[in-house]
């Protein structure tokens, strides 16, 4: 789904009313019904306050007031800027608000702000739309304050206000739980401050025009579920070990075992049919016992404890009916690593996901960068990419979605830039965010199964950025899942990776409710 900006959408609303000839109080209208209906699917009914700045976004809180009003709720009004004037839109979702519902002026408890927010179950943040730009201005900066201060549940209105919909930025904006944002969601939503401001985000359409929604030229997405869903491998009834391609790893080192054992284990819970492993013999009987169903690579030429040159036959034999291949996680940057990375872009045309030390090693050797293709698929963190960019991490932080989209394009292959928000980006320039996952996923280890996983998706015939995509969303629904079923504290990664069935079951129920069913034939 696209991310815009404010004003790509504020187009959208302005063609949707003067070319499409649908009026502006109608979309606010489904926009205050829409927000009333997420309040009564996600609470039960309860003292709500609605908290109304002025223009439009109040407009929305008008009508989301009189919708809980008409449903038996109680609700009051807290008229920030007063009540509103002239003969606009909100003016007229003002006047259509029930007697019943109290209007309350902020004049008339700024002095306890705290103790009147104490009377409500459930706040609806109406007060600033996605046209308000920089820290907020009295009296709405003492309002925010006092909201977020108060450990009442909040509700906002297309975005949180005074958070920026374009750059995420917002220390002082209120804190929701939930956000239902119309149209399409804000790049904002989704960057810096944006995703702990906004809580759960919903997207309702609002029935805008198809045609506008796809017309914002944006390098921005943020993948949703029935987007990852359409992205499932196929599992053919009558498919065999084959079918679901082998994907060889390269990985681990005396001191790192555990490196290829999570990476192999990411891989198998992957769905490919075979995993086989190319690891330093020294530790080859531990990685056994841990992934009993892998195969090994009958290449033996690695040095004791270290990665090092196989040769063009070797190559062949760790390569044998592969399709496709990942390595790096816990392999060690000695000058020996160095000659077994060169031999692989040499010797291997496969799709590839290189990680951890296959990255560091790239970052030391342009030679070697120069050879990435768009078959590849690099998984930094922003460390990392910080070296691979050779940039401060400070500039990869301040602008993730720009270092991910320049590593991208520089490198000519797909790059996934790891952390909260993983964001994928291909070399075309178009950068997708992955909103899955939870601070399960913040420990060592993370990334080695991620590698494996991605690894597992390329050898059954995704493309690399299709890969990538649904490697990071499904990593990051396992750890969602988990969450939900445990905590995110005290997660181990083999617990962890045990539920990426769970995820990949979700989202085979996503794809099969979406089916097309097929046309009838006389």
């Amino acid at each position: 789904m696209k991310l815009v900006t404010a004003a790509q959408m504020q187009e959208i609303d302005r063609r949707t009313i003067e070319e499409r000839g649908i009026p502006g109080s109608l979309l606010m209208e489904r926009a205050g019904l829409a927000v009333a209906a997420d309040i009564c699917a996600h609470f039960e009914s309860c003292d709500v306050l609605v908290l109304c700045g002025k223009g439009n976004n109040a407009g929305d809180g008008f009508v989301v007031a009189r919708a809980l009003a008409e449903r038996g709720w109680q609700v009051a009004l807290l008229l920030a800027g007063g009540p509103p004037s002239g003969k606009g839109d909100a003016a007229e979702a003002y006047g259509r608000v029930p007697p019943a519902v109290r209007r309350i002026s902020w004049e008339d408890v700024q002095s306890s702000p705290g103790e009147f927010l104490a009377q409500f179950d459930l706040l609806v943040d109406a007060l600033l739309g996605t046209g308000a730009k920089g820290k907020p201005r009295p009296p709405f900066d003492a309002i925010i304050e006092a909201v977020n201060a108060s450990a009442r549940p909040v509700v906002s209105i297309d975005i949180p206000s005074a958070l920026d919909p374009d750059t995420g930025e917002g220390p002082h904006a209120v804190r929701a739980a939930r956000t239902v944002t119309m149209g399409l969601p804000k790049l904002g939503m989704v960057s810096r401050d944006g995703p702990e401001r906004c809580g759960s985000v919903r997207v309702e359409p609002l029935e805008f025009p198809p045609d506008l929604l796809a017309a914002p030229d944006s390098s921005r997405e943020t993948m949703t579920r029935r987007e990852a869903a359409a992205l499932l491998p196929p599992r053919p009834v009558m498919g065999h070990k084959g079918t679901f391609g082998l994907l060889t790893i390269a990985a681990g080192s005396e001191f790192m075992p555990g490196a290829a054992v999570l990476c192999a284990i990411g891989a198998m819970r992957g769905g490919c049919g075979l995993v086989r492993l190319h690891v330093p013999p020294v530790i080859r009987s531990v990685v056994a016992g841990q992934v009993p169903e892998a195969i090994f690579s009958s290449a033996r030429s690695t040095a004791d404890g270290q990665f090092g040159p196989i040769g063009e036959l070797a190559w062949h034999l760790v390569l044998e009916r592969a399709t496709a291949m990942a390595l790096g996680p816990g392999m060690g940057t000695t000058e020996s690593a160095r000659e077994f990375l060169g031999e692989f872009f040499e010797f291997c045309k496969l799709p590839t996901v290189l990680d951890a030390d296959a990255l560091n090693m790239l970052a030391e050797d342009e030679v070697l960068r120069a050879k990435l293709t768009d078959r590849h698929v690099l998984t930094p963190h922003p460390g990392e990419l910080a070296r691979l960019l050779a940039c401060p991490l400070a500039e990869v932080q301040e602008d993730r979605w720009g270092s991910a989209e320049r590593a991208a394009r520089k490198f000519g292959c797909t790059v996934v830039l790891k952390g909260a928000g993983t964001l994928v980006a291909r070399p075309d320039g178009m950068v997708t965010h992955c909103g899955t996952g939870n601070t399960a996923l913040a420990r060592g280890g993370a990334g080695d199964v991620l590698t494996g996983l991605i690894g597992s998706l390329l050898a059954q015939g995704l493309e690399p950025e299709q890969a990538a995509c649904l490697g990071v969303y499904t990593h990051g629904m396992a750890s969602d899942i988990y969450t939900e079923n445990l905590s995110s504290r005290g997660a181990r990664l083999l617990d962890l990776a045990q539920y990426l069935p769970d995820a990949f079951r979700e989202l085979e129920h996503e794809a099969d409710a979406h089916a097309i069913a097929p046309e009838a034939t006389s």
